[in-house]
C-alpha cells in the first residue's frame, strides 16, 4: 500500500490558516512622534528698578479667537492661515505673552512688580492696572513675523488712562520653514511690545 503526500500548496494553505486561527499578525513599526513645542522667551537682562517705580497689575491677556489653539500659525495670505500641527506651543498664547511682559517689565527697571491673573496674593497695591490685547502672533509666508496687540494703562486712584498705544512688530524675521525661528522672532516682538510699555511707564 503506497502513502500518498499532499500537495505542497495544500500544505501551504493549512499553514496560513492555522496562523491565521491563532491570532498572528503583522504589526506596522511605531513610529516616532515629529510634534515640536516651543515657548516665548524674554531676551533682556535684568536691571535695577527705577527709583519710586510703580507696581503693575496685568488683566487676563486677551487674545483673538484664531490664536486661541497650541498650533503655531502661518499666514499664507490676506484671508488664509496654515496651522501647523506638528509645532506647538507648549503653554497658552496669552500665558506666554503675560509672562514675558512682566519678565521685560521687571528687567527693564520699569516696574517694582508685576502682578499676574492667578498669581500669587501681593499686599502691595498696584499703581497702574495694564490691558493687553493680542490681535495676531504669527508668521508670514514672505518671512515676517507679524505681531498686533493694542494695550492702555489707567490708574488705579482714579481710573484715568495713563497711556495706550498699538503695537506691531517691527523688523524681526525667519525663514518660513523653521518654527523655533518663528517663536525667537515673536519673543522679540513681545519684548519690544513691553519696552514701549516700559517706556510709558517710566514717562508717567
Amino acid at each position: 500500500m503506497k502513502t500518498r503526500l499532499a500537495h505542497p500548496l495544500i500544505l501551504l494553505g493549512a499553514g496560513l490558516g492555522l496562523l491565521g486561527s491563532t491570532g498572528c499578525q503583522i504589526l506596522p513599526e511605531a513610529q516616532s512622534d515629529p510634534t515640536r513645542f516651543y515657548v516665548l522667551s524674554a531676551p533682556t537682562a535684568a536691571a535695577a528698578p527705577v527709583a519710586g517705580a510703580p507696581v503693575v497689575r496685568v488683566r487676563a491677556i486677551e487674545v483673538a479667537e484664531y490664536l486661541r489653539g497650541r498650533p503655531m500659525i502661518v499666514r499664507r495670505g490676506g484671508n488664509e492661515i496654515e496651522f501647523r500641527e506638528f509645532a506647538r506651543w507648549g503653554e497658552p498664547l496669552e500665558a506666554g505673552v503675560g509672562r514675558v511682559i512682566r519678565e521685560e517689565l521687571l528687567a527693564r527697571g520699569a516696574a517694582a512688580a508685576v502682578l499676574l491673573p492667578g498669581g500669587r496674593r501681593d499686599t502691595a497695591t498696584a499703581t497702574f492696572e495694564l490691558t493687553v490685547r493680542v490681535l495676531a502672533a504669527e508668521g508670514g509666508r514672505d518671512g515676517s513675523v507679524q505681531f498686533r496687540a493694542g494695550w492702555e494703562l489707567v490708574a488705579t486712584a482714579d481710573g484715568t488712562v495713563a497711556a495706550r498705544g498699538d503695537f506691531r512688530a517691527g523688523a524681526q524675521r525667519w525663514d518660513g520653514k523653521n518654527e523655533a525661528a518663528l517663536a525667537a522672532g515673536l519673543s522679540e516682538a513681545v519684548a519690544a511690545l513691553a519696552g514701549e510699555i516700559a517706556a510709558a511707564l517710566v514717562k508717567r
